[in-house]
């Protein structure tokens, strides 16, 4: 019961000297998406949204998440949790909140390799003036209370995503990495982020649903005029890639011995390029602060510019996934509309899947399929389950967000039905949001350099804005290549 979970992290805390205790929705790689293992959230107060970040106090328990899922939220949380609207009204986020409430010297626990070494430097000055200390708990409170149900970790081998899919090699991508860290007066790189790892190695695994990963940290640096990459990496995930692992100078390393090396040993004095929004505390605290320079997104900016190869990828893969949605569509629509039949939202995105799993190179769902009809439609990440599915109503808006992952590329594709007579109103609306997006398409910039994603996304508004309406979520974001379905630059 949810009592008992509350109970017991609370007592806890009193062994611990903690006021309160902090439970992000994170992995030590800051995933969006992360492992049944990682979902301490889920666990701790019954939201399974992809966002979020929860306080429990000895009198309280918050949950503090983003406008996608202020409708799914108040849903699932269980008894003795409050909704958090972040960047809504009068909610104070978590520690404004905690610097009006908390008593001077009062403690907030946090796992330090769940939070980023950027949040807590600049949480800590913010709660400096009320005398309030974060402190690191290395023992994580939430998997102390889950014990031995606590799911596994993956134990999956990778595979080699080949260069007749990627367009470059993995000497090419440790190059070009290099080359931009000793731009920045740096000699090596720690890469914390799973995406950029499976990015440069060129490989890919399967230790997040949805998201072809594998968990590792990952150090570019140069030895005897040679690039390097050592990757620290459960080893038996690699016993069927040894030859190519050797063959692209890539060293293999236990994953947790990457503290030591950066703490101790080859790595202790060099100096080091970091993202220090990604780098989680724990790993941020094993190099010598003299030697740490912070370079946000510096593999974001290479990975995020795709070559002719992967460009030729997304448009092949894009086709053959149009044409699995388009056959979706026209089944549904028989099924509905022509034989009446009674169809729930969970079935139809299993038959979505079979549509998709028929396609050449269909390697995974990119995201667990969103498939509402009426009002489930508004909870925005919405996703059925065979439990707790409604019947598909042709007389209704129905509502299908969903990707796949090929070899070639990833997709993520949405888009809005009405079988039967929509009124009016949607009529309006559905108008609306397509000239939105028109204006966004359309646009043209005079002058790239000046302007960013954020200064256009005003453009597929300005339809709703003129009737008092808007949406509580992004316009749009980069796609991975066989990758991250959500991946910069984000409007």
């Amino acid at each position: 019961k949810m009592s008992e979970k509350l109970t017991k992290i609370r007592a806890l805390m009193t062994d611990h000297g903690l006021a309160a205790y902090l439970v992000p929705h994170n992995d030590p790689h800051m995933s969006e998406y992360i492992s049944e293992r990682d979902e301490r959230i889920k666990f701790i107060s019954g939201f399974s949204g992809s966002a979020g970040i929860c306080l429990i106090t000895h009198e309280f328990a918050f949950m503090w998440t983003d406008g996608r899922y202020w409708t799914q939220a108040p849903i699932e949380l269980e008894e003795g949790w409050e909704l958090k609207k972040m960047r809504q009204g009068n909610d104070p986020l978590w520690f404004e909140w905690s610097k009006t409430n908390l008593k001077e010297g009062d403690f907030i626990g946090f796992d330090p390799y769940l939070v980023p070494q950027s949040t807590i430097e600049e949480r800590q000055k913010y709660l400096d003036p009320a005398g309030i200390k974060l402190k690191e708990v290395e023992t994580n409170l939430v998997d102390a209370v889950w014990g031995s149900d606590q799911p596994e970790w993956s134990i999956t081998c990778v595979s080699i995503h080949h260069e007749e899919f990627t367009g470059r090699s993995v000497i090419y991508n440790m190059t070009e990495v290099m080359t931009k860290v000793e731009e920045r007066k740096g000699e090596a790189i720690l890469i914390t982020k799973l995406d950029e790892i499976a990015w440069l190695t060129n490989l890919r695994g399967q230790d997040i649903s949805y998201n072809p990963l594998f968990f590792s940290y990952a150090v570019v640096y140069k030895k005897d005029d040679v690039i390097r990459t050592r990757l620290y990496i459960e080893q038996l995930k690699t016993k069927n890639v040894e030859e190519y692992i050797k063959d692209n100078n890539i060293e293999v390393a236990p994953y947790g011995q990457v503290f030591e090396d950066l703490s101790a040993g080859d790595f202790k004095d060099l100096k080091i390029v970091i993202d220090a929004n990604d780098c989680n505390f724990k790993v941020y605290s094993s190099i010598n602060k003299d030697n740490v320079i912070n370079a946000p997104d510096l593999i974001g900016e290479i990975k995020f510019v795709k070559n002719e190869t992967q460009i030729k990828g997304y448009r092949s893969s894009q086709i053959r996934d149009a044409v699995a949605l388009v056959k979706f569509f026209s089944w549904l629509e028989t099924q509905l509309v022509d034989k009446n039949a009674q169809i729930t939202e969970y079935e139809g995105c299993l038959e979505l899947e079979k549509f998709r799993s028929s396609q050449d190179l269909f390697m995974g769902l990119s995201f667990a399929t969103i498939l509402s009809t009426g009002s489930n439609g508004a909870i925005i990440h919405y996703h059925p389950t065979k439990e707790k599915s409604a019947v598909l109503n042709p007389k209704e808006v129905i509502l299908c967000d969903s990707g796949g992952h090929y070899l070639d590329g990833t997709t993520d594709t949405t888009r809005t039905m009405h079988f039967t007579e929509p009124t009016d109103f949607q009529r309006e609306m559905y108008t609306r949001v397509l000239k939105g997006n028109l204006d966004l398409e359309r646009v043209k910039i005079p002058d790239k350099g000046r302007y960013t994603q954020i200064d256009i996304d005003v453009l597929a508004r300005v339809p709703l804005w003129q009737v008092g309406l808007d949406y509580n979520h992004g316009t749009g974001h980069g796609v991975g290549h066989f990758l991250n379905v959500h991946e910069g630059p984000y409007c």
